[in-house]
């Protein structure tokens, strides 16, 4: 069967190039402006009624060919403002259009999303409803990771391990097991649930994140149970008739809560230089270095103790690839080193111990696109990543200076883990109203490390099958196959998903779809071995995989829509029902120790409200949400007297307002999220069932920036402006439950930023 499949694919390329190769044509080009005069990207440009057409480029051009006659240019901007026109294409002589303005500014066309596209295309008309942090948003954040760009995200939610310096991560109540991390839609490579690739990206060299919710298994496979978080790089610039450099560095300093020390480490310390440079030719590289020291954050530890460790990286990266016309290839790599410094306390006069998790990461990356024609373009994405993570503890005479190694069970430990992987997709448009994409994929992980059983690895391929179909301007039709087969465990055979996208009207889209989504078991739950005083864990290979059946509504107003004001609500709800999810639950055989299982049932269920408003310099966003985890005690006979609600809610506001106050030129950013209390029924101590769970908080950041003449733009502000440190965490302990701390941030902070770029 999978010779079958793969043999047909083959065909199917071959067949539809030879197709659509036969027939003579002859170029269209032109360009397309924005109302205040800018190139505008992104742009559809095609022949009415026909397959022929193209995307307008960086500088706003377009090119592509079309056979002879008489003809209807149809031009869609970002918002389906539509521009027709009539043009005449004879044999043998180029046909040049005038210019074409539409009716967006610049600032408008920043919408364009790729994630589980078939191609680059308008927030409005894809059909996944997909949140995006621009550029622009990251640089007003003035984020030093990515944790603290994503902390006043409407549905994220992220807690810290202080033990290990790392911090988990959730989408829309669901942990990162259940949410894929792609940097330019290639999957990163993590040890567990924590996702700690997302601490471990250089956000200097971040264009955009895009984030789908909801399960996106057909296109990208296990792990998409939830949603995907897709960071898009920066890439040099398209080839013009000139050479084209880029420079740019950054220093930032910031304090830790009170404590700052430019000398002695205290506080964040960020700097950061990158270049570019395209040759008129097409080919282009780029390389960056990044420094980001943290002295960490006392707080209330006494001695050399930290509450927040102590974290120093050095990423690196460098760019090779050609970009002209038709084809796009480029080879990225990515380096990091990492340390997590944990001072300890004395155990005795003469002796200080330190404890370091050493990571290094690599990321390969080869990416190609090539359109062959007006109907046919094939992606291929190719990578390597290895990630060696080492628990070096040390013990120093302070008297002597001598080190040595400590004995202790735990005190080291080496852990590795490699992925390959390999995707090739092919955009093929039939007919103005129907396009396939039919793709394969094949990923290989593997792990070792004192706390795996053995050298286990795992293989994954997989066939998929997407198709769009238009039979009518207002409606689209996106349905889905994928098929995988892996070497462990017994994937679905079909993994089936159909998104549905509505323009009601001009001003009114309304988007509904079902997934099915599902989650492979990971090399830790099924080979782990951690045993020490304080884990009892073992992995379990008999593990079954996740599934889900999910459904997504949503409907986007857009009430107000000009050039200078533009208001959009979008009002969204979902249902989420998984089987086989996979947790730590207690052996039972043994309560002392645990292992990994299947449980039989979950569920969460919620909605969105959000708004955005554009006036003038004037953004401002504000969004609510209501999302429920299911209690699976309700199903308990033993709690049938107790009125146990089925769904535990809990709720989310975020505001974010940015002026760009023209006569001084400065850029005013508030943001701010209100994190409900999320408190969920479990056994305590005494075997009593109660509400424990989180208390609620706010958080907010303040900033500023301003251009300083052609290449400079100082920035600072104030983060986490209520001062949070802790809030209480109930959990079973003793009699009855305890409150113990869970840590969020290290107090109110202070930044002060420099940026220098130039351009030619």
């Amino acid at each position: 069967m999978l010779k079958n499949i793969i043999t047909s694919f083959v065909l199917l390329i071959l067949l539809s190039t030879s197709l659509f190769a036969q027939t003579k044509k002859t170029i269209v080009s032109g360009s397309v402006m924005t109302t205040d005069g800018k190139p505008a990207e992104f742009i559809s440009v095609s022949i009415k009624g026909t397959t022929y057409g193209t995307t307008s480029d960086a500088d706003g051009k377009f090119s592509f060919e079309a056979p002879p006659g008489d003809h209807t240019l149809i031009v869609f901007s970002i918002t389906a403002h539509k521009v027709e026109l009539p043009i005449t294409i004879t044999k043998n002589s180029e046909c040049k259009v005038p210019a074409i303005t539409i009716v967006e500014n610049s600032q408008q066309l920043q919408e364009v999303v790729v994630t589980g596209q078939f191609a680059p295309q308008s927030l409005r008309k894809s059909v996944y409803k997909v949140n995006v942090i621009s550029a622009k948003k990251i640089e007003e954040k003035a984020s030093t990771n990515i944790q603290s760009l994503l902390n006043t995200e409407l549905g994220i939610r992220m807690s810290n391990d202080m033990a290990l310096g790392e911090t988990k991560f959730e989408l829309m109540e669901m942990s990162g097991n259940n949410v894929k991390v792609l940097i330019d839609g290639i999957p990163m490579l993590d040890r567990d649930a924590n996702k700690q690739s997302l601490s471990q990206i250089d956000i200097n060299t971040i264009e955009r994140i895009e984030i789908v919710e909801g399960p996106m298994s057909v296109t990208y496979g296990s792990d998409a149970l939830a949603g995907v978080i897709n960071i898009i790089t920066k890439k040099p610039d398209a080839a013009t008739d000139k050479n084209i450099y880029n420079i740019s560095a950054k220093i930032q300093e910031e304090s830790a809560g009170k404590e700052y020390d430019f000398f002695t480490n205290k506080g964040i310390h960020y700097e950061s230089l990158n270049g570019s440079w395209t040759h008129k030719s097409g080919f282009n590289v780029a390389a960056g270095f990044t420094r980001n020291a943290s002295g960490g954050w006392t707080g209330d530890k006494t001695g050399r103790e930290k509450q927040w460790q102590p974290k120093d990286q050095y990423m690196t990266n460098a760019i090779l690839g050609y970009k002209k016309k038709d084809l796009n290839i480029w080879y990225r790599m990515d380096y990091l080193d990492e340390t997590i410094y944990t001072p300890l306390n004395q155990d005795s006069p003469n002796e200080i111990k330190d404890r370091d998790f050493l990571s290094d990461r690599i990321t390969n990356q080869l990416q190609a696109d090539w359109k062959l024609n007006n109907n046919l373009t094939l992606n291929a994405a190719a990578s390597y990543q290895d990630l060696t993570r080492k628990t070096k503890t040390v013990i120093t005479d302070t008297q002597t200076g001598e080190k040595w190694l400590s004995l202790e069970e735990s005190a080291q430990d080496v852990s590795t883990n490699q992925s390959g992987f390999f995707r090739t997709t092919a955009a093929w448009t039939l007919s103005s109203k129907l396009s396939f994409q039919p793709g394969i994929e094949y990923q290989w992980d593997e792990a070792s490390g004192n706390r795996i059983h053995g050298n286990p690895d795992i293989t994954d391929f997989a066939f998929f099958l997407s198709a769009e179909y238009n039979p009518f301007e207002w409606m689209s039709l996106r349905p889905g196959i994928r098929s995988t087969f892996n070497s462990v465990y017994d994937a679905p055979p079909l993994i089936p998903a159909l998104n549905t996208k509505f323009s009601l009207n001009q001003h009114m889209d309304l988007r509904l779809s079902y997934a099915y989504g599902f989650r492979a078991p990971a090399l830790r739950e099924l080979y782990l071995s951690m045993h020490n005083p304080n884990h009892n864990i073992d992995g379990n290979p008999d593990l079954k995989a996740e599934y889900s059946n999910n459904f997504t509504g949503s409907y986007t107003w857009r009430i107000l829509h000009d050039s200078d004001i533009r208001l959009t609500s979008t009002l969204s709800g979902f249902y989420n029902d998984f089987r086989n999810r996979i947790a730590i639950i207690p052996d039972v055989n043994d309560p002392n120790h645990n292992t990994y299982g299947n449980i039989e049932k979950y569920k969460t269920t919620g909605g969105t409200f959000e708004n955005a408003l554009v006036w003038k310099d004037l953004q401002a966003n504000l969004s609510f949400s209501y999302i429920g985890r299911y209690n699976a005690y309700v199903e308990d006979k033993k709690y049938d007297d107790q009125d146990l609600e089925q769904f535990r809610f809990s709720p989310e506001i975020t505001a974010s307002v940015s002026y760009l106050w023209g006569k001084p030129g400065l850029n005013i950013n508030l943001f701010y999220k209100y994190t409900g209390a999320r408190k969920e029924y479990a056994l305590n101590s005494d075997k009593e069932l109660t509400l424990l769970g989180y208390d609620s908080f706010n958080w907010a950041d303040f900033t500023l920036s301003k251009k300083i003449g052609k290449y400079f733009r100082l920035e600072g502000g104030i983060k986490n402006l209520f001062d949070v440190t802790t809030i209480t965490n109930t959990s079973g302990g003793g009699h009855g439950s305890s409150g113990t701390a869970a840590f969020i941030g290290c107090g109110r902070s202070y930044f002060l930023g420099f940026n220098y770029t130039i351009n030619n």
